[in-house]
C-alpha cells in the first residue's frame, strides 16, 4: 500500500475490488473510438484491458489521517449486500482486515465522508450483525451533503423501500441515520482544519469533492466527477450514470480546471493501478502525469 503525503497528513487507499467492467462505447454516451485509440497506448494494459478494451476500474476507499481525525471517504460496496449485479452480490471480501492492516480499525474512524451516495460508495458504512444491519465504523459520525441525501430520500418516497440505488440507501445509509450516526452537510461544513468541501453536481443532484490542504500542498477526492482516466483528456465524456449529462462535463472540466490552478493531487475513486496525479493543462483539454510515490 502506497502512502502518500499532504504536508502532515497522510493518504491512504485501500481497495476493496478492481476488475474490468464496462466497454467504453457503453459507459460513455459521447464515446469516439478514433480519440479513445489515440490514448490507449498508456491505458494498455492497467486501465484498459487488452483485446476487449473494457474499461479497468477499481472499488476503493480513501484513509486521511489528519493527526486529529482518522477519515474514510467513500465505503466501497460492502459484504453480504443483495445486488442485482453478479459480481457485487453477497460479497465477503477482507476489506476489513485491510484497514486494520494499514493502521485503521474500525473503532479508530472519527468520519466517514461518502462523496455522493451510489451504491459503491457506501457498503462498508454498515455491516450485517445478527440480522440487522449497523454502522461499521462505532464511533465515527457519517457526513451526508443534504441535498444529496434529500434527493434519495425522495426518489425512495417516490420509488418505495428497497428501491432505491439496488438497495443501497436501505441497507447502507438510513441504519446510520436511524442509529443517530449521521451528519447532513453544507458545502461550507469543515470538519477537519485541512479539510473543505465543495459542490461539483451533475453526477449526482448533491456531488461533492472532498479537499485535503497542509504545508503548501494539496489533494482533491474527488469520487465521481469522473470514473475513468480518459475522461481527463475528454472531460465532455460524462458516463451512462450520470442524472445530468450536461452538467457532469461542465462539473468536470471545473474541477480540471481548480486541479491545475492549484496544482492539486486528484485522487478518484475508481482509477485502477496509478491511481492518482497531477492535471496538466494541453491544448483544450487536459492530461495527467501520474504521482509515482
Amino acid at each position: 500500500m502506497t502512502v502518500r503525503r499532504i504536508g502532515n497528513a497522510t493518504i491512504e487507499k485501500v481497495e476493496e475490488l478492481c476488475a474490468a467492467g464496462f466497454r467504453p462505447n457503453r459507459m460513455f454516451p459521447r464515446f469516439d473510438q478514433q480519440a479513445f485509440d489515440a490514448q490507449k497506448h498508456w491505458m494498455v494494459p492497467v486501465h484498459v484491458e487488452p483485446g476487449s478494451d473494457r474499461l479497468v476500474g477499481s472499488v476503493h476507499t480513501w484513509v486521511v489521517k489528519t493527526g486529529r481525525h482518522t477519515i474514510l471517504i467513500d465505503t466501497c460496496l460492502g459484504n453480504d449486500k443483495q445486488r442485482h449485479n453478479a459480481a457485487w452480490n453477497n460479497l465477503s471480501l477482507p476489506f476489513l482486515d485491510r484497514l486494520r492492516a494499514c493502521g485503521c480499525p474500525p473503532e479508530s474512524v472519527d468520519f466517514v465522508m461518502c462523496t455522493h451516495l451510489h451504491v459503491d460508495h457506501v457498503g462498508w458504512n454498515t455491516r450485517l450483525e445478527n440480522g440487522r444491519w449497523v454502522p461499521t465504523f462505532p464511533n465515527a459520525r457519517y457526513l451526508f451533503a443534504k441535498r444529496e441525501y434529500a434527493h434519495w430520500e425522495s426518489e425512495r418516497a417516490r420509488q418505495g423501500e428497497g428501491k432505491v440505488n439496488d438497495g443501497s440507501f436501505d441497507d447502507s445509509v438510513l441504519p446510520v441515520v436511524e442509529a443517530g450516526k449521521a451528519v447532513m452537510i453544507d458545502s461550507d461544513h469543515q470538519p477537519d482544519p485541512m479539510l473543505t468541501i465543495r459542490d461539483y453536481p451533475g453526477h449526482t443532484p448533491g456531488s461533492i469533492a472532498i479537499n485535503l490542504e497542509n504545508g503548501g500542498k494539496r489533494a482533491c477526492f474527488s469520487g465521481d466527477i469522473m470514473h475513468h482516466p480518459i475522461q481527463v483528456y475528454h472531460p465532455d465524456w460524462s458516463s451512462q450514470f450520470c442524472s445530468d449529462q450536461e452538467m457532469s462535463a461542465r462539473s468536470r472540466r471545473k474541477l480540471l480546471e481548480d486541479c491545475v490552478e492549484s496544482n492539486v493531487l486528484l485522487c478518484p475513486a475508481h482509477f485502477p493501478g496509478e491511481n492518482a496525479g497531477y492535471i496538466k493543462p494541453e491544448g483544450n483539454s487536459f492530461r495527467i502525469e501520474w504521482d509515482k510515490q
